[in-house]
């Protein structure tokens, strides 16, 4: 699935987007790179093949959660005023992303593993704003203070 509108001489940006958590900072960056640069973005949402036969294992659910958050992400961008082109794409995703910069002539790609790795202090744990932490470490420190 693909929609592209280009403006002729507009540099041209390519992010990654998944269903990580990360995915968000990633297109937020380069929001703010387009702004900067008056670039124009494409936003690539990448399907893992690896992660279609997961899903199909447990009988595809949220498949169509995934396309609406990636309808969400382009109204929202178009409400903003940035000149986008959007695809839906399946497979690895570095290779898909260096076809669609090659396809747009994009000087740069933002990708999810552009995005540092938020870690515990206390741990050092992976964090998730998806989920509580709920840090080993402290949990013993409030275990022996009691």
């Amino acid at each position: 699935m693909s929609q592209h509108q280009h403006t002729v001489g507009k540099r041209r940006i390519v992010c990654e987007m998944n269903a990580s958590a990360e995915s968000r900072v990633v297109v937020e960056a380069a929001i703010a790179h387009c702004r900067e640069h008056d670039a124009e973005l494409v936003v690539v949402w990448v399907v893992n093949p690896i992660e279609l036969r997961s899903l199909a294992a447990a009988g595809m659910p949220g498949t169509w959660g995934l396309i609406g958050a990636h309808g969400l992400m382009v109204e929202r961008l178009r409400d903003e005023g940035i000149v986008i082109g959007t695809s839906f794409r399946v497979g690895d995703p570095s290779r898909v992303l260096e076809e669609e910069r090659v396809a747009f002539g994009a000087e740069r790609i933002f990708f999810a593993a552009d995005v540092p790795v938020r870690r515990c202090p206390a741990c050092g744990a992976r964090m998730d704003s998806r989920a509580v932490h709920f840090c080993p470490a402290v949990h013993r420190a409030d275990a022996r203070a009691a």
